[in-house]
């Protein structure tokens, strides 16, 4: 059979990431994206799969995650099942993988020619496995996947099956409904090894979502406020009735006595003690109210790991009694942010209402704020050093010394909100608002003096070169205004293309003559006569918030909601950088001394950009430079590509560019390990000097 090669092993992955990807992606962890399912063969080792195709493995019980694979394009994973350590199956998207040796590479399983997707995917032993999905099919194997033979479907058919489950070689379930929880449910049962299959749907039953055996003959079945068992291998089925407006995602029993019930909507888990008798027990498993657990699998007795929106992974080692969060991060969603230094910095989570968070250690862990007063805080500003927060008072608290003292300064109170902020120098700066409010400062925002308009405008963006030459962006009327006299006069400018007037959404300027405007439909304009005029210059697609950002006349950024563009020769052209699969986007970024950055999203997403001198050069070598585990916690191991050349020293750089470790002695030709354990957790750049040269790699320290 034709095999397709579709991951590579972990170190490739990692080192082919470092080239790819501008972005590193520090929270949440170990990743953003929905896990659809999981799959524990032992208590120890575990993967899970979910949207953008990423698979993930634990080796660990869930504690750490290595990503093995993450597609750009879109695309999801929807069941996963490993029938030991070794050997897997994963199915998504009219698509089915398989690995024989842990996950290091994978074979694309010729599906039968039939439309809609897959959905769950069950082995009884490393040859006999069955596979369910839309339009009512299922799929039959005897070799392992080497041939799958459609048993029956019906693409003229509304219901679907979300899942399957036997309890032996010969006795099996497949449930499923329609794409609405209130739909028909769906549920049919074989005795003969899945060769024939007999509806035996329940009457009045909604939408099914799960099934698992306890054995040949007794198992249970799970779907909107409705619970069935069967006792008698599918031929009947008795129903439960639980709480109609409670979603049940999935059900488990240890033995047939104690069983869980995982609840969608309200961050907890039903159990019973008696066999199914009495739901009541309920578990709170912590995760906050808008985290949804889609599926859970067992590798032990009493274990369970629980996968979820947004990347959430709980676990629970006491039979469901108590859980722990193994994820970081999901329950926030960061507004704006700064960063004082490389690893101090603050962020906002919420427009109004939301905390004020700070991190040392580069953005990858945060905490609440409890230094800094009159909050909650809106947004950050930071403009030559000092600092500026927003709260909802129409008061601003003001720092000069990175963050270490603050000040409350008072700003005029007539708008609802503050929209943007820039100060020129240290006594200089402009602030714009809704209700045609401008206001200027020349002794460093202690005194505010309003610009005066005749017509109600929605400033909502502003962009000054000096005290005298800025550009203003009017929501309202799609229109951005000059002014060469410091808001005295006004030139008005709107972004047209054959009649159409685009909607400005953020301004950036390199110098008095070249500037960009990006747009809510996605294309981005430049002038290069102030502002005069604008041209189309660049077509990206609709956009719900853009940002862009020009680090100098050559370098630039485009953020587009959760996706991020970059360009090195002003603009011309531009990389399609980045993709983070979130909803809500990205919100805002920060960049330090212009040599790395940090951005940050809803589902709390934080991501590092590193331009440092050293860390550019990454790219021309990383294939002659292996480092692994990465990321690690207690030793590295550096392997050369060309195992002859002698290792002279070791250097491995912080992020500032700092030497955090040196060793020059008792290295091995060809590749050595190193201990990390007292370096904090973050990225770092280990620069290997042999025989040859130097060779850098990146790697972090979690």
């Amino acid at each position: 059979m034709k095999k397709t090669l579709f991951l590579f092993s972990f170190i490739l992955m990692v080192l082919l990431a470092v080239a790819q990807n501008d972005w590193q992606q520090l929270s949440p962890t170990p990743t953003i994206q929905t896990l659809n399912s999981v799959s524990f063969p032992t208590a120890q080792n575990g993967w899970a799969v979910g949207n953008m195709e990423i698979v993930m493995h634990t080796s660990d019980g869930g504690i750490t995650w290595d990503t093995r694979h993450e597609s750009s394009d879109g695309g999801l994973l929807s069941g996963v099942f490993f029938i030991d350590t070794l050997e897997g199956w994963t199915v998504g998207w009219s698509k089915i993988y398989h690995t024989t040796d842990g996950g290091e590479s994978w074979e694309t399983q010729v599906k039968p020619s039939w439309p809609g997707d897959l959905n769950d995917v069950f082995f009884i032993n490393h040859d006999t496995g069955w596979i369910v999905g839309y339009y009512k099919i299922i799929l039959r194997t005897t070799d392992g996947g080497e041939h799958w033979n459609r048993i029956i479907s019906d693409s003229h058919h509304d219901l679907h099956f979300f899942s399957v489950c036997f309890g032996d070689s010969l006795d099996g379930c497949a449930v499923g409904g329609g794409l609405s929880s209130e739909s028909p449910g769906l549920l049919m049962v074989t005795n003969d090894g899945g060769l024939t299959w007999t509806d035996k749907t329940p009457p009045d039953a909604k939408s099914l979502n799960k099934v698992t055996y306890i054995n040949a003959n007794t198992a249970w079945v799970s779907g909107n406020g409705q619970l069935y068992k069967t006792v008698d291998g599918g031929n009947s089925w008795t129903e439960h009735n639980l709480v109609a407006y409670e979603h049940y995602n999935d059900i488990y029993f240890f033995d047939e006595q104690r069983g869980v019930l995982l609840v969608e909507d309200y961050d907890m888990v039903r159990l019973t003690f008696d066999g199914g008798e009495t739901w009541d027990s309920v578990a709170q498993i912590g995760l906050g109210s808008n985290t949804l657990l889609t599926s859970f699998s067992c590798g032990a007795y009493n274990q369970l790991v629980a996968v979820g929106s947004e990347g959430t992974i709980a676990k629970t080692v006491d039979g469901g009694i108590t859980w722990q969060k193994l994820s970081k991060g999901q329950d926030l969603s960061f507004y704006s942010l700064g960063f004082f230094n490389a690893l101090e910095g603050i962020a906002t989570t919420g427009f109004w209402h939301g905390k004020m968070m700070r991190t040392h250690d580069g953005g990858y862990t945060w905490v609440e704020d409890t230094i800094i007063d009159n909050g909650p805080f809106y947004r950050i500003f930071s403009e030559n050093g000092d600092w500026f927060l927003l709260n909802e008072n129409s008061q601003m608290m003001k720092s000069v010394d990175n963050g270490d003292s603050w000040i409350l300064t008072d700003v005029p109170d007539t708008i609802t909100t503050y929209y943007d902020l820039q100060f020129l120098d240290q006594d200089n700066g402009y602030m714009c608002g809704n209700h045609s409010v401008l206001v200027k400062t020349t002794d460093g925002g202690t005194t505010w003096q309003q610009v005066n308009f005749t017509d109600d405008y929605n400033f909502t963006s502003l962009f000054f070169l000096d005290e005298h030459l800025g550009w203003l962006i009017d929501l309202n009327s799609k229109t951005i205004l000059r002014t060469r006299s410091g808001g005295n006069d006004w030139y008005y400018s709107q972004l047209t293309e054959d009649g159409f007037v685009f909607e400005p959404q953020a301004i950036s300027f390199i110098n008095a003559d070249t500037g960009y405007a990006s747009t809510k439909e996605g294309v981005l304009f430049k002038t290069t006569d102030g502002g005069d005029s604008w041209q189309q210059f660049f077509v990206f697609s609709g956009s719900f918030r853009s940002k862009i950002h020009f680090i100098n006349t050559e370098e630039g950024w485009y953020f587009k909601d959760s996706r991020v563009f970059h360009t090195l020769d002003g603009g011309e052209t531009w990389v399609d950088s980045q993709y983070f699969n979130l909803d809500g986007g990205i919100t805002n970024y920060f960049f330090f001394n212009n040599g790395y950055g940090w951005l940050c999203g809803f589902n709390g997403l934080i991501a590092l950009h590193l331009s440092h001198v050293g860390v550019a050069e990454l790219d021309k070598n990383t294939s002659a430079l292996l480092v692994y585990p990465n990321p690690a916690s207690k030793y590295i191991r550096v392997e050369l590509s060309n195992n002859s050349e002698k290792i002279n020293s070791v250097e491995i750089y912080n992020m500032m560019g700092q030497v955090v470790l040196h060793s020059s002695k008792g290295h091995a030709i060809g590749h050595t390990n190193f201990d990390v354990s007292s370096l904090s957790k973050g990225t770092y750049v280990v620069k290997v000097t042999s025989s040859l040269g130097e060779k850098l790699a990146k790697f972090i320290v979690q």
